[in-house]
């Protein structure tokens, strides 16, 4: 049989159990692991209460009054406490392999508490330990479980963070390093909890930007699949049994509906459609493919704002996080160039970087392209000369993230009358075509 060594279970909560007509033997607790039962042997009295100060050996106690399970060690392990009808395990220990990264609002929110916590006195280790039990987010527990374990052993918090890639970005982890650096942990930790919400907001306002015309463009879809295989067949019956001569357009919906409640239609749909999806994959993951739509991007009248104030949002929040926290301006570039996805802005910033390097001024490469905004420019001019480049790129961002929610308002206050009229339009067509007919029946009646 196998007994468990319970540390913190008061002497209070052993008499309760006696009280109550609970069974125990010898100087110790003894409950049945299998059985599920405790043996039977002579009540405690309160003479022997000394006796059982120092250890009490026990795998399942019932606390009636509190109804909390006390903490278990186990040699070395979990017990499995039965209490209630219930079991508590041992978590599993997760795989490093097998972390997902977590949200960026999640990330922004435990890096602002962990910046709070130091700011207010509380050792990094003992910060690390809270967040790890507090949080939510299963990655984030696990990771910061694994930091605060590692600063134990010696390693800085940027070592133990560059063991989880797929969690922290190059970003996050120069910031930690220059933070830790400079002595500044706690301030750095709070830039970056803002640049991290900053980007989540941006990223969440061109997801909200998109979500409504996919939400539209999928009812459509929808609407018309449905019209084919249910309405249009009922007019069909009508047409045939009175014979009368279907216009072209109503014949090629009679055609499409056909097709579609056809088993025929499937067999020969479902492989030209996976061959149709793989050339897609193909032809989406070439360069020159990637380039064209990056570049159109930014000749679209409404999209070109957004893709372009977005863009520039990004790289200034990011570039003056970073020249803030004290990063080379070179690795600074380099990392805010990850930040941005249109690959035209991408390339912007390496001539920056290679016209760094050869010894001349960041806007001198700006002047040269024609989609950066010459307010861009000029602020990145001030700031060079008079030595505040980050203040001024600081400003920069500030004023692209409310141009950001200025281009989403304006872009959704355009496409939401368009998509309407796009969908009317669309069932509109549809019903005009399946009533000529009937209109066509009607004149040769009179």
């Amino acid at each position: 049989m196998k007994y468990y060594y319970i540390t913190d279970l008061k002497l209070r909560n052993v008499m309760l159990l006696a009280n109550k007509k609970r069974k125990f033997s010898g100087n110790s607790i003894k409950i049945s692991k299998s059985k599920n039962k405790i043996k039977k042997i002579p009540q405690i009295s309160p003479e022997k209460r000394k006796k059982y100060q120092s250890k009490v050996y026990a795998l399942q106690t019932y606390m009636e009054e509190s109804k909390q399970r006390s903490k278990i060690r186990a040699e070395g392990k979990m017990g499995a406490l039965r209490g209630d009808g219930q079991k508590i395990k041992k978590p599993k220990k997760m795989n490093s392999k097998k972390l997902k990264s977590p949200p960026t609002k999640d990330l922004a929110v435990t890096t602002k508490q962990l910046s709070s916590m130091i700011k207010t006195g509380l050792p990094l280790l003992d910060s690390l330990n809270i967040i790890s039990e507090t949080s939510e987010n299963v990655t984030i527990k696990y990771v910061f479980k694994e930091t605060s374990l590692g600063i134990s052993k010696g390693l800085s918090m940027s070592e133990n963070l560059e063991k989880y890639p797929e969690v922290f970005n190059e970003m996050y982890l120069a910031l930690v390093s220059a933070g830790e650096t400079a002595g500044l942990l706690p301030d750095t930790l709070d830039r970056e909890a803002k640049l991290l919400e900053s980007l989540a907001k941006i990223k969440g306002q061109i997801k909200s930007a998109m979500a409504y015309p996919i939400a539209i463009f999928t009812l459509t879809i929808v609407v018309v699949i449905a019209m084919l295989i249910f309405v249009i067949p009922i007019f069909v019956d009508i047409y045939e049994q009175s014979n009368a001569k279907l216009p072209t357009i109503t014949q090629l919906l009679v055609d499409a509906s056909n097709q579609l409640i056809s088993l025929d239609f499937y067999i020969k749909a479902i492989p030209t459609v996976f061959i149709l999806f793989q050339a897609y994959k193909y032809i989406s993951r070439r360069p020159s493919v990637l380039w064209w739509f990056d570049r159109s991007m930014l000749y679209l009248p409404v999209v070109k704002d957004l893709v372009t104030k977005s863009c520039l949002a990004n790289f200034s929040r990011t570039l003056s996080a970073l020249n803030s926290a004290g990063v080379p301006i070179l690795e600074a570039l380099s990392i805010s160039r990850k930040t941005i996805s249109n690959r035209i802005f991408k390339k912007i910033i390496d001539n920056m970087y290679k016209d760094i390097q050869s010894g001349n001024p960041i806007y001198k490469v700006l002047e040269k392209e024609m989609v950066i905004p010459v307010m861009f420019t000029s602020m990145f001019r001030i700031g060079e000369e008079t030595g505040e480049l980050s203040q001024m790129i600081n400003k920069l961002a500030d004023f692209y993230e409310e141009e950001v929610t200025a281009s989403v308002k304006t872009l959704t206050s355009i496409m939401e009358p368009l998509l309407i009229v796009f969908v009317a339009v669309i069932v509109a067509v549809i019903l005009i075509a399946m009533y000529l007919p009937m209109f066509s029946m009607m004149d040769t009646v009179g």
